[in-house]
């Protein structure tokens, strides 16, 4: 039960970290063709650095990468331009 709500707790935080950085891109972007673009300014790399930043938490690039592109398809963007992971 308690990793659960730990497991349950990392999530909200990686994904909140995620919308963060996309959100962060996408200000100053009015217009709509540009939109499609915020997609390509953001990076694992920028995901994993806020994530210890704010929570102190390290996480690989894969993971990030990840994280990203949940967050960028619940945010409404496209995630189509990233290489799927190696598995």
């Amino acid at each position: 039960m308690v990793e659960k709500m730990r497991t349950r707790r990392r999530h909200i935080r990686l994904m909140r970290a995620a919308k963060a950085v996309i959100r962060d891109a996408a200000v100053g972007m009015v217009l709509s063709s540009q939109a499609e673009r915020v997609a390509e300014r953001v990076t694992p790399a920028q995901v994993a650095c806020l994530v210890f930043a704010r929570y102190g938490m390290r996480i690989d690039d894969e993971e990030a990468a990840d994280y990203l592109a949940a967050a960028l398809v619940s945010l409404g963007y496209r995630s189509d331009h990233r290489p799927a992971p190696a598995v």
